[in-house]
């Protein structure tokens, strides 16, 4: 055992030895009896000194002998019997340790020596006193390691949380990456050929765009943060379909400062320029919106395409069932993730979050 808990052992029984020697002197006064209480407290520190100084073989029983486990019943009868032959022993030792004090302090009033009990009292009362003893340092050591085993479970279990979702948001990205690259080059490969200023500025945005995505480590970042990297996304988007992608946005000033999951919006945009607008080329308007939803934000990504065919089940794809699982990890039940067809003209995403703003962190993100 360390220092500290060599010090916070003996701290402990002194602390209990002088409740019970403060208990005792008041009992000495009440009967009449004339000592010093000097005497008295350090009569009384004597054996919970001697406890203090069998605690750290107690500890060790308990940790060797847990009171948990398949061997439960038979950890208990090593307690028991332990406890049994303890409990003498500190009796004894307290018993001669007392004698020992007075003598080498050369007490022999008789008012002090009244107040050690015969051997044969002393070592019966003190022992089943050392029993109770020997049980609660079991007890208090067991509460001990139960709450510790219970932090450490807490702590790991949201390391693991943290991890999860740092991994998703990895996964998240690297699904972005070659399927949007493709789509990008192939169109700047097109460009080369008919518009070389255009292709030049949606090498730039891709370049922007793929930084951004690179850069972002955090779980969470402000609304304001996540509709610039949709807005560079839907800028190449709108080179590819030149005038047909219109883009509008409905988001009140006073909600760019909340909290959003970083990289949900733009999967949510691109699955409905993939399955709505790119489809049907009469389809090219695309809102996204955001606005206070029962005191929570509430956010919607929606197209005018075709939509899902009236009576057909929506399912999620692999980017929305990467978004819903971010969102239990972030927000439990507080949160949500639907799909909502519109009768076979349009489809909307919505996501719903609980409402938290960045007004007292002065970073741009948050972990």
């Amino acid at each position: 055992m360390g220092r500290t808990r060599w010090i916070l052992i003996l701290c402990a029984w002194t602390i209990v030895g002088l409740l019970f020697a403060v208990r005792r002197i008041v009992l000495v006064k009440v009967q009449g009896i004339h000592v010093s209480w000097v005497t008295v407290g350090a009569l009384e520190l004597v054996y919970w000194f001697v406890w203090a100084a069998y605690t750290p073989l107690v500890i060790g029983l308990a940790k060797r002998f847990p009171l948990t486990g398949p061997r439960f019943v038979p950890h208990i009868a090593i307690h028991t019997i332990t406890s049994l032959m303890m409990a003498p022993v500190v009796s004894v030792t307290e018993h001669f340790l007392s004698r020992g004090l007075l003598w080498s302090a050369h007490i022999t009033d008789p008012g002090v020596l009244r107040l050690l009990p015969p051997f044969a009292v002393s070592f019966l009362s003190m022992s089943f006193t050392g029993m109770l003893t020997y049980w609660l340092v079991v007890g208090l050591y067991q509460s001990i390691h139960f709450y510790q085993a219970a932090m450490e479970r807490q702590t790991i279990a949201a390391q693991l949380e943290t991890q999860l979702s740092h991994a998703e948001l990895e996964n998240l990205k690297s699904q972005l990456h070659p399927h949007f690259l493709f789509n990008s080059l192939h169109t700047i490969g097109i460009l080369m050929q008919e518009d070389v200023d255009a292709a030049s500025h949606l090498l730039v945005c891709l370049g922007d765009l793929l930084r951004m995505a690179l850069e972002r480590r955090e779980n969470e970042i402000t609304l304001q943060s996540e509709l610039e990297f949709v807005g560079k996304y839907l800028e190449i988007e709108q080179t590819r379909f030149h005038d047909r992608l219109k883009v509008h946005m409905d988001v009140p000033s006073d909600l760019l400062a909340v909290y959003v999951p970083s990289l949900a919006l733009q999967p949510l945009v691109e699955n409905a320029i993939k399955h709505g607008i790119s489809v049907d080329s009469a389809a090219g308007r695309l809102e996204i919106v955001a606005k206070r939803h029962n005191g929570r934000v509430w956010l919607c990504v929606r197209d005018d395409g075709p939509g899902p065919a009236p009576g057909s089940r929506l399912r999620f794809g692999v980017g929305l069932t990467n978004i819903q699982s971010r969102l239990k990890q972030l927000y439990g039940d507080e949160s949500s993730l639907e799909l909502i067809g519109g009768n076979g003209q349009g489809c909307e995403a919505i996501i719903t979050l609980p409402l938290r703003r960045s007004h007292e962190d002065t970073s741009p993100h948050r972990r």
